[in-house]
Formats: C-alpha cells, sequence, structure tokens
C-alpha cells in the first residue's frame, strides 16, 4: 500500500480536536437529562462534580499530552485497543455482515460468480497496493481519510490470553493467495501469480469445480476456534500450532487476501447466517465472503481494523464490475489450488467439534427481522425538508416509549472520515427537545404547538450530530479518559474515575437499547450487527429515493423479539409521516 493513502493525506486532512474537559462533562449532564429521573440527575450531577475537581484534569491532561505528541488520530489506537481486550466471540460482538440485493447481480451461476468476485478482489488489492486508486473526497469536495483501506486486504485478528493482536501481511504485487472454504474444508487458491497477474476466470472457475467436486473432505472444521470466546480461542489455537503443518496452514490462511465460502443450496444466506455461521466461518479474518449455491452473495468484517464505510465501498466495486464480460485472457489458464491438510489428534479434533457445537449455540442466540416501508423515502422528506436520519431517530425514539413506556438511550454511529485516521463516534440522540414531542404526540397531541415541538426536534439532532461530525462527542471521549486511566496505573490510581466510569448513570448514556447505523447503498439487501447491550437491539437502516429498508437485531431472550420492534418502529415511522405531510 502506497502512502498515497496514508501519510501523503497528512497534510490533507485536519487532525481530529481534542474536546475540552468542561464541554463533556456540561454534555453529559445534558445528555443524561431525558434518560435518568430528577433523582438521579442530582446523584450524576455530584458524581460529575467530585469527578472534575479529583482525577479528571490529570485523566485530560494526559490525553492532551498524547494529542500534542501525535500528527495522527489520538483517537484510533485506543478505539483499537478498545477493540482487542474484548473477550467475547466476535461474531455476536463486533463484527459485521450484509447481504447484497439480488437486483444488483448478474445472471451468473455460483462457480463463476465467485471466480469473478476473486479477480475484483484481487484486482482492487492491486489498485490499492500500486496507488492506482483514485482519492476519495467527500460532498463538498474535500479529501476523505484513507488509511483503513490497507487493513481490509491480508489481514487478520489473532485470538491472545489478554487482549488480540492484528496481524498484517506485507502487500505485495506478486504471489497472493485467496483461502475457499467448502464443507469444512480449506483450499488455497493462487490469485495473483509470481508476475503480477490476476488468475483468469478459467483457471478459477476450473479450481472452484474441482474444490466442489472433491469428496476428500475434512471431518471437523478447524476454523471453528475463531468463533469462541477469544481467550479459550487463543488457547485452541495455540494447541494446533504446536504442529508445525498446522502452523504454516494458519500462516497461510492469514496472509490470503480473503476468505471465500462456496455455500450449498442446503443452506440459506441471509445477514444472519453471514454474520453467526456457524458452519464454514473463518470469524477473525478481517474480509469473508459467502457465494450460494442460488447465487446469492454475503460479506462478514472483523470491525477492529476497518469500519462500515470502508467495507462497503469495497463491497460496491467488486459487486459493480461483476457485470464486466470476460476477456480473451480470460479463456486460457490451469487451476493452481491446493487442499489443505491438518495432523490434528483426538484432543484437538474433540475441541474443534466441542468448538462447533459453541458456534452454533452463539448463532441461534439472535434473531433478525427485516422490512421495507414503500412511498418514503428522501424524496418525501426532503419535499417537506425534514433531514431524513432526524426522521428516523426520531420515528425510533416513539417506537422505543411505546414498546418500554420509559426512556433509554439510541446511539448513531457518526463518521469521521474527514480527519486524518478519522474512524466512527457513536452520538447518543434522545435530548430533552425529541423527549418532549414524543411525550406530547404519544398523549394524542396533534396541534401546531406539537408541530413546533417537533421541529425542535430536528433542530436538536442536527445539532447534535454537528458536534459528532466536527469530533466534539462524549463517548470517545471518555473512552479516551478511560484508557488513560488504565495505562496509568488503573482504579486503585484513580478511585474518584473509577467511581465515575462504573457509575449506572454513565452507562445508561454509554449503553444503547437501540445501537444504529445508517447505510444508504442501493447493493446491500439486509445489514446486521448484534445489538451492544444485552437487553437490546441492533437496527440498520437505509432510505433511499421512496423508500426505507429497516433490519433489526435482537437477542432471544430480550422482551420484544425483533419482529416485535420492528413491527413498533415502522407504524411509528408511517404515522408519525403521515401527521407531518399533513400538518406541513
Amino acid at each position: 500500500m502506497t502512502e498515497k493513502y496514508s501519510t501523503d493525506l497528512l497534510t490533507q486532512l485536519p487532525k481530529l480536536s481534542l474536546p475540552s474537559l468542561e464541554e463533556t462533562l456540561k454534555r453529559i449532564v445534558e445528555w443524561c437529562t431525558p434518560i435518568v429521573g430528577a433523582a438521579e440527575q442530582k446523584k450524576l450531577a455530584a458524581l460529575i462534580a467530585d469527578f472534575q475537581k479529583s482525577d479528571a484534569p490529570e485523566l485530560q491532561s494526559l490525553l492532551k499530552q498524547q494529542w500534542v505528541e501525535t500528527n495522527a488520530s489520538w483517537l484510533t489506537p485506543i478505539l483499537r485497543h478498545h477493540y482487542l481486550i474484548n473477550r467475547k466471540p466476535l461474531q455476536c460482538t463486533s463484527n459485521f455482515a450484509l447481504t447484497v440485493s439480488p437486483a444488483q447481480l448478474p445472471n451468473l451461476d455460483q462457480i463463476t460468480m465467485a471466480a469473478k468476485l476473486l479477480q475484483n478482489f484481487a484486482d482492487q488489492y492491486l489498485a490499492y497496493a500500486s496507488g492506482d486508486a483514485p482519492l476519495e473526497t467527500g460532498l463538498n469536495g474535500q479529501p476523505l481519510d484513507m488509511s483503513t483501506y490497507q487493513r481490509l486486504f491480508r489481514t487478520q485478528r489473532q485470538p491472545g490470553c489478554q487482549h488480540d493482536l492484528l496481524q498484517k501481511t506485507r502487500q505485495t504485487l506478486t504471489n497472493v493467495e485467496a483461502t475457499v472454504i467448502y464443507r469444512q474444508t480449506f483450499y488455497q487458491v493462487r490469485l495473483i501469480d509470481h508476475a503480477g497477474r490476476v488468475s483468469t476466470l478459467r483457471s478459477l472457475t476450473e479450481a472452484l469445480i474441482a474444490i466442489i467436486q472433491n469428496t476428500a473432505t475434512d471431518p471437523v472444521f478447524t476454523g471453528a476456534y475463531t468463533g469462541l470466546p477469544r481467550t479459550t480461542a487463543a488457547k485452541l489455537r495455540q494447541q494446533l500450532t504446536t504442529n508445525k503443518l498446522n502452523r504454516d496452514n494458519l500462516t497461510r490462511i492469514s496472509n490470503s487476501l480473503l476468505v471465500l465460502t462456496l455455500q450449498d443450496s442446503d443452506k440459506p444466506l441471509t445477514a444472519q447466517s453471514a454474520l453467526l455461521g456457524s458452519q464454514d466461518r473463518f470469524f477473525d479474518k478481517t474480509v469473508q465472503v459467502f457465494v450460494s449455491a442460488n447465487t446469492n452473495i454475503g460479506f462478514a468484517f472483523e470491525h477492529s481494523q476497518i469500519d462500515t464505510a470502508q467495507a462497503l465501498r469495497l463491497t460496491d466495486s467488486v459487486v459493480a464490475h461483476l457485470s464486466q464480460p470476460a476477456d480473451q485472457w480470460d479463456s486460457k489458464g490451469k487451476p493452481h489450488f491446493q487442499q489443505l491438510e491438518w495432523q490434528l489428534d483426538l484432543d484437538t479434533k474433540t475441541a474443534l467439534s466441542e468448538a462447533s457445537r459453541q458456534n452454533a449455540q452463539i448463532a441461534n442466540q439472535l434473531t433478525s427481522a427485516t422490512t421495507t416501508i414503500s412511498d418514503l423515502g428522501t424524496a418525501q422528506l426532503e419535499e417537506l425538508t425534514i433531514n431524513p436520519d432526524a426522521f428516523i431517530q426520531i420515528g425510533l425514539a416513539l417506537a422505543e416509549y411505546r414498546a418500554t413506556g420509559g426512556w433509554q438511550n439510541i446511539t448513531q454511529t457518526v463518521s469521521l472520515r474527514h480527519f486524518y485516521q478519522g474512524r466512527t463516534d457513536e452520538m447518543p440522540t434522545v435530548s430533552f427537545e425529541m423527549k418532549r414531542f414524543i411525550q406530547a404526540f404519544g398523549d394524542g397531541q396533534r396541534d401546531v404547538t406539537v408541530r413546533q415541538l417537533f421541529d425542535h426536534a430536528v433542530s436538536a439532532y442536527n445539532e447534535r450530530i454537528g458536534l459528532g461530525q466536527t469530533g466534539m462527542g462524549i463517548v470517545r471521549h471518555l473512552l479516551g479518559m478511560h484508557d488513560m486511566m488504565r495505562q496509568n496505573g488503573g482504579e486503585a490510581a484513580f478511585p474518584e474515575a473509577a467511581a465515575f466510569f462504573n457509575s449506572p448513570f454513565l452507562n445508561q448514556l454509554v449503553t444503547p437499547l437501540f445501537s444504529t447505523a445508517s447505510i444508504p447503498m442501493s447493493i446491500v439487501d439486509s445489514f446486521l450487527t448484534a445489538p451492544r447491550s444485552s437487553d437490546g437491539y441492533g437496527i440498520y437502516y437505509s432510505v433511499s429515493t421512496s423508500k426505507i429498508r429497516l433490519t433489526v437485531s435482537s437477542w432471544i431472550t430480550n422482551t420484544f423479539d425483533a419482529h416485535e420492534i420492528l413491527t413498533d418502529i415502522t407504524d411509528s415511522l408511517t404515522e408519525l409521516f403521515n401527521w407531518v405531510a399533513e400538518n406541513d
């Protein structure tokens, strides 16, 4: 990967700002007000006062020192560490997955589709590795950060006993493989040869046909360890790597451009199955692609090194080129692939079988539901001069209020790509203005005063998201100060900070009932990630010209299942729009 997408952008992109301590503490009080009671607000104010006059200034000073000493982002290494210390299974905590809309796909068979996808990924990789890919710009024409792209290719999150490690293979222009999984069996397929040429369509299709026709498949799935809790995964991986052949195999998989899974017709491909599996999934590889027998396509991404914007841009590029006709060179070439053989003793086989069983259990803990609201999209909302995201977030808060009868936080992911090494922040969206409107609307009020309350709620949302987009959000700032505590003696050295960070009030602010992501891309049929909290819901929405696409994920132990919450959201959005349109 050339410096074009990394250090060359230092002079073109601003450095991510560090919010002031005073402003962040003030916003905590303001943003907690709608979701905690009056008595709790007094306790929170006292807790913040103790924190502000004790440990907070020192932690802010340490964080500011880190900000001063780097030309890059103060947040990126902290956020990366935050992901890597997570000990829970990746597929139900941080990974995200999507399926591609069938309308965006050409009429190809499974083998040809998979072969073309591999070619397109190789082309994209070479474009970035050689510096030929163009720089991306935002709506204002200003450049966007592209440093994440180098972590999409040939990378893997390796499990560790205390924290995980990020493995990144040097990005050469020659001798690159892809890993293919079919029926629990691993194959290494040559994708770029010694001269830097991408394998031909004929070469790849013949390799994939031979893979599907192979009857000597593995009785246990070696990759099952990647779905375990991370400390357990590290121990099982270490057990595997005591054997040199196994160690070499795992190294080849780590060095691969990506993992592609061919899926039989008896296993329907959905966003949920792409995310959770449970068979033939290599959960800690950064990019995994699925091609089903009925030619549906899905993607799953490991989140610690990348964010959704770059992952979706890559997805869009490789899918868009599927319709390109094969050239004359593609009719030539011989297949180059190798089945990976494993040397597993009885204890390791038993452990891998148990891992597969646990992965299946995890897959059954989550449910999801998807729907489309027609005749309601950007065209209708912009005609009413309403920000589509503001409308959706108010509708979500209305659905939450009606379902629970109370107030819990809702968060929305905000991109920081217009900063150097910018990743994302999470913005709490339930404001005092939003609460006032929803209480009045929920009580049946429909007069002009309520319409004014709605307009105030929209303005409050726009202002808050604007703060997030300028790097002034509080969630990542709090994470930074918490990390300073960790690096400099921990809770014992900062007892007041520990009391503050462990307080239930702060937990209410940073732990959402609804964690939301807006992805306005036509290629996405469904997008899924696990809820952020043990009783929460993950919500994806996409607002296109004349429709809204919604997906809800929930744990099976939740009070309301995914279908019930999705119905509440759909009803709330529809009712809200009809009322706004009638009272415009």
